[in-house]
């Protein structure tokens, strides 16, 4: 009875947490770098970001500047890591390209964007032709966008999102 009753709490604990992650995160974060001219600088880049929890790969393409970095299911990366992973090496970062998951709140003239896990909160305006958000208000969606470039030690309050669908 003992066996089974700590089966069944370990079930429900591990349906909880992976329902948590599900929920919200960043997907993959694309990130322009600026000042990296150098093998050891993109090495310096890479080792740092995925010295950041929940990072699965790094891609640093020393030509154009461009980091990618794709997360692993369930993290809780915040973008001031990734933007702090640029700046202790002496770079600056650009806009960046997000996929991430979270939850939309607000008003139909007034939506935030909240990735759960972290502090991430982001005020939501339209690439182009504007989507109709209000009826993915309360839900969790998958989001593609840009994070303007913000000042040093700083992230960016607006997401200008491409996509936006509610998350399978």
């Amino acid at each position: 009875m003992k066996n089974v009753t700590m089966k069944t709490l370990l079930l429900a604990a591990t349906l909880a947490v992976s329902s948590l992650a599900a929920q919200a995160e960043y997907e993959q974060v694309n990130l322009t770098v600026f000042g990296m001219d150098c093998a050891p600088c993109a090495h310096a880049i890479h080792v740092s970001m995925k010295g950041i929890p929940g990072v699965k790969t790094v891609d640093v393409d020393l030509n154009t500047g461009l980091v990618t970095i794709k997360l692993a299911p369930g993290n809780g990366a915040a973008m001031r890591q990734f933007n702090q992973a640029v700046e202790k090496n002496g770079f600056t970062h650009k806009d960046a390209t997000v996929v991430a998951r979270g939850k939309l709140t607000g008003t139909a003239s007034a939506p935030f964007f909240e990735v759960a896990g972290t502090q991430d909160r982001f005020a939501l305006t339209p690439d182009s032709s504007p989507a109709g958000v209000s009826a993915l208000l309360g839900k969790t969606v998958t989001i593609t966008g840009v994070l303007p470039q913000a000042a040093k030690g700083k992230v960016a309050d607006t997401l200008r999102y491409k996509t936006i669908a509610e998350a399978q």
